[in-house]
């Protein structure tokens, strides 16, 4: 029997009488709901039963798919119907034996005595996250099964062929609406909302991601307690994980016309120039028949890291000025959406998937094939376990390629590091947006730091051969970095540009320039241009926090 099925053979010996009179009360209206939506049956099938309103009343169709991937593996598809004049409703040659709608059981018969047991894998009703919650509980998680009802599509379900899908890409797609599904129970609460980013981001780096799913920590993994929701909501988000093996085969991956992906119930809004870039990373065929859903399966793996209220995107797809990044061999930390240098010089996230868009692998591992010396743009999440490992590996990613690199300024235990890693650092000021083609302010004091062995590049914001400005100068310190009242050690002289302008003396928009420094680590004012020193810059007293976010 397939994993979550009960075949209780209790439930087939019912007195016939009493089984007649049950399977003939069920309506038409009444079966159609409850027969509706996804099974799993006795001898290993993915079931999806669509329902969908003709003139006649309405049509059940049943697809049947194989659970074991095999070559011989194809999809059947079976009429559900009751004929005028009957009693019995039938599926394919098999008729209804039991029905229960309490416990989601139905148990069909052959002529010649075959059962097949149809079970739901958890208590489940259409798709709501609530089911087996008490009153109590569903008042603590919002009550509504959609928080955000403009990222479902109502669209009357129509019979499809799972196995018309690559079965990697249908994994995909129960992964993705799981996590759509979880972001609509957490609901409009910005912080979980946050945390939920910054669980799938460092998931990757977490020691139980050995041997476990890529994307999705599981239902017992330690991170969902740091997920600041009711309990009843974490046991529901819990039951939701779970329920992803089950419903591998589910959750059809689709294009609604040109701007929009389908991922079950769910719909994902995608831009045009996503779709434009990742068509011209595609290494392989330009015919290849599976571009179309490549593409669509790449986008909505990237959909699990918005916030559903925001109307920005993650601050994963912003990178460092393009003029900045061509002018590396490698960036450590980028996408195909994102990348400015070729195919093959970039790592990403998802290379198991990716590597059709020009990926070569993903962090740390990727490491190790990038040649000594290389030039290498690092700009990492700004997500706990990602900075700490990028900073505790600073050492020796300095002795083996020449970095240009960007930081933020936070409290956390690698900042004392800043000062002597990355001597003589610049302020970062914007971001670049490669959707949108514009420049993204930064919301977070974040460094850019240049190994001096790098080879010089154009300033930023120039084209080839044209005039531009000089590069920002670095900021310089001077003494030892003084200490905050926790006792850990912050680099001073790093704080917002606004909180520089003002330590000028001179709004922001009229700050002098400043020339580049003769000496780095022994000097902390600040060289304007006529030559005096304009003030030390204060330690900020209080740094974001950092919400995984880069603009």
């Amino acid at each position: 029997h397939s994993s979550g099925i009960e075949t209780n053979n209790s439930l087939l010996l019912c007195p016939a009488k009493a089984e007649s009179q049950m399977v003939a009360a069920l309506s038409e209206d009444r079966f159609a709901n409850l027969i509706s939506g996804h099974w799993l049956d006795s001898i290993g099938h993915s079931i999806i039963v669509s329902n969908h309103s003709e003139e006649e009343g309405h049509k059940l169709t049943a697809v049947l798919t194989p659970l074991v991937d095999h070559p011989d593996a194809r999809d059947r598809i079976l009429s559900i119907s009751r004929p005028s004049g009957s009693r019995q409703w039938r599926c394919g040659s098999a008729h209804l034996e039991y029905a229960d709608d309490e416990r989601q059981r139905i148990v069909w018969v052959t002529e010649d005595g075959r059962r097949s047991v149809w079970s739901r894998t958890i208590k489940y009703r259409g798709d709501s996250y609530q089911d087996g919650m008490s009153e109590n509980d569903r008042s603590e998680t919002q009550g509504a099964p959609v928080a955000f009802p403009w990222l479902v599509h109502n669209s009357p379900p129509e019979p499809w062929l799972p196995l018309d899908i690559p079965r990697d890409i249908l994994y995909d797609g129960a992964r993705v609406a799981a996590l759509l599904d979880i972001r609509q129970m957490i609901g409009p609460r910005s912080e979980p909302q946050e945390r939920l980013t910054h669980i799938l981001m460092d998931h990757d780096l977490h020691p139980m991601r050995q041997n476990g799913d890529y994307l999705i920590p599981n239902a017992e993994s330690p991170l969902w307690q740091t997920l600041d929701v009711p309990e009843s909501l974490r046991r529901g988000i819990a039951q939701r994980i779970r329920r992803i093996p089950y419903e591998a085969l589910m959750h059809r991956v689709s294009w609604n016309g040109d701007s929009e992906v389908w991922v079950g119930r769910h719909k994902i809004s995608v831009r045009p120039r996503d779709i434009q870039t990742l068509d011209a990373r595609w290494v392989l065929g330009h015919h290849d028949a599976r571009k179309s859903l490549e593409i669509a399966r790449l986008l909505a793996l990237y959909s699990v890291f918005d916030i559903p209220m925001s109307n920005r995107r993650n601050g994963l797809h912003l990178g460092l000025d393009p003029q900045i990044r061509r002018h590396c061999d490698f960036e450590l930390f980028a996408s195909p959406l994102n990348a400015a240098v070729a195919n093959g010089h970039f790592s990403s996230k998802w290379p198991h998937v990716e590597w059709k868009f020009g990926s070569i692998g993903s962090y740390p591992s990727v490491i190790d094939y990038m040649p000594v010396n290389a030039v290498v743009c690092i700009n990492p999440p700004f997500t706990e376990a990602y900075l700490a490992d990028v900073m505790s590996r600073i050492g020796e990613l300095k002795l083996r390629f020449r970095l240009r690199m960007a930081i933020p300024i936070l409290e956390a235990g690698w900042r004392k590091k800043l000062h002597s890693s990355l001597p003589c650092p610049q302020l970062l000021k914007t971001y670049y947006d490669a959707t949108a083609e514009t420049p993204a302010d930064v919301l977070h004091p974040t460094l850019l730091w240049e190994d001096p062995r790098c080879p010089p590049r154009p300033a930023v914001g120039t084209e080839k051969g044209a005039p531009g400005r000089e590069p920002a100068a670095p900021l310089i310190l001077k003494g030892k970095s003084p200490v905050v009242s926790n006792g850990g050690a912050v680099l001073a002289a790093m704080a917002l540009p606004a909180a520089a302008a003002r330590a000028l003396g001179s709004p922001a928009e009229k700050s002098p320039t400043a020339m580049p420094a003769q000496e780095c680590g022994n000097e902390r004012e600040v060289v304007s241009q006529n030559g005096h020193t304009s003030g030390t810059l204060p330690s900020p007293q209080e740094d974001p926090s950092g919400d995984g976010e880069r603009s």
